[in-house]
């Protein structure tokens, strides 16, 4: 496993001591980090990307998982353009410090639409705005003034890393490892609505971080090239990733007496 990160460290929002034993956790699980490094270009076989030095680096990967930076609905550029503003880079639209859209008080947006006092698109701020808007209506509703400045209270951070591993700031506390991953559940679960719900989620995350197995499979073109791959390869398929079909069959063509390669291995 190769991770990728355009900036100078893995999980950049949390402490730099934090910061460090992240790094030094995936590295120990047999992850190469690599920091400073900006995709520039993705194909089915692989990607490209430049280092700290400015240099063009090859990767050659069937599977590839993009998970940098989230965008907005597109909802908020519709209000964008109707009230004409512009929205940010991630699609975010300017509000008024209670929430409303410029213009119109009558509107609120919540949550990740928002651009204010650059709140973090998490759950927390969509929990938070949603509150703030609702007691606001309801202000409205009963003839109440209604004009109060949205005020954010940071909870804290929590990042999962791996099985039974965490990382977790809260204010000045600063937690790793185990009791971190802990704390993790415990926050989840709590937000979680009604009883039997957290229930459920507990017995399946009991069966998920205990067990190997996983409950739910498909089949995926990205995984019969990776078998494909493998078996040309000379590489033993794992017993656990199960047999469900016969990779040097899985794109044989009837009436061929070979099957077509469809990554051109050699």
């Amino acid at each position: 496993i190769i991770l990728l990160d355009g900036s100078d460290a893995v999980l950049g929002s949390f402490h730099p001591t934090l910061q460090g034993k992240v790094k030094a956790e995936l590295e120990s699980m047999g992850v190469d980090v690599r920091l400073g490094a900006m995709v520039v270009d993705v194909d089915e076989l692989g990607l490209n990307y430049t280092d700290r030095q400015g240099q063009e680096q090859r990767i050659d990967a069937v599977t590839k998982v993009w998970a940098a930076g989230v965008i907005a609905s597109p909802l908020a550029k519709i209000l964008a353009d109707q009230v004409g503003l512009s929205v940010d880079r991630g699609g975010r639209i300017p509000v008024n410090s209670d929430l409303t859209l410029p213009g119109h008080p009558e509107v609120f947006v919540v949550g990740d639409m928002i651009a204010l006092n650059d709140l973090p698109g998490v759950a927390q701020t969509a929990i938070q705005t949603a509150r703030h808007a609702a007691t606001q209506i309801v202000r409205d509703v009963q003839g109440e003034p209604q004009s109060k400045d949205f005020d954010y209270f940071d909870k804290g951070n929590m990042a999962t890393i791996a099985r039974f591993r965490a990382i977790a700031e809260v204010g000045p506390i600063k937690v790793t490892g185990f009791l971190a991953w802990s704390m993790w559940l415990v926050v989840h679960l709590f937000y979680i609505i009604g009883f039997k719900s957290q229930v459920t989620t507990l017995l399946h995350w009991a069966v998920t971080f205990l067990g190997r197995d996983r409950a739910q499979r498909t089949i995926t073109e990205q995984q019969v090239f990776g078998r494909l791959a493998m078996e040309r390869d000379g590489r033993k398929l794992p017993e656990s990733l199960g047999r469900t079909f016969r990779p040097g069959e899985a794109n044989r063509r009837e009436g061929d007496d070979q099957p077509e390669d469809p990554l051109h291995l050699e």
